[in-house]
């Protein structure tokens, strides 16, 4: 039952990082737009930032895929957290409201985009917990 469990939080975060990667690189001049509205971002960061992103969340969906899927659940963690007080940082002390998230995010609401965000790291951080909980002598 475990394994279940694990696989299918696995798979909703290889979803969730397959599509948002999708959409930054498909619309790549949109998230360097987006990246180059945000006041917390200097200019001479965008070019970096517009292909590392996409890359660590392809390394991230790489690791869910593969046998060291817990390398993959604590980079979604450290993922999500990070674009969570980003998203934080960004709506409540810049003049610039959004994220560079594409897709559906790009049309959600900043609490609703808050919760979204907290569901995956919960996701995340039960599976770390799923993961290395030790099995019990029953």
């Amino acid at each position: 039952m475990k394994n279940k469990i694990l696989l299918i939080l696995r798979l909703s975060l290889i979803l969730l990082f397959s599509y948002t990667t999708f959409h930054k690189l498909i619309d790549l001049h949109i998230f360097r737009q987006t990246l180059m509205k945000s006041t917390l971002i200097e200019e001479y960061q965008i070019n970096f930032l517009l292909y590392f992103i996409p890359v660590i969340e392809i390394v991230t969906i790489f690791f869910l895929i593969s046998d060291k899927y817990i390398t993959g659940f604590y980079m979604s963690l450290l993922l999500m957290l990070t674009f969570t007080m980003y998203l934080i940082v960004l709506n409540n002390f810049s003049f610039y409201k959004g994220c560079s998230c594409g897709g559906i995010f790009n049309e959600m609401s900043y609490f609703q985009h808050i919760v979204v965000n907290l569901f995956f790291i919960v996701i995340s951080l039960v599976s770390i917990l799923m993961y290395t909980e030790k099995p019990s002598n029953k």
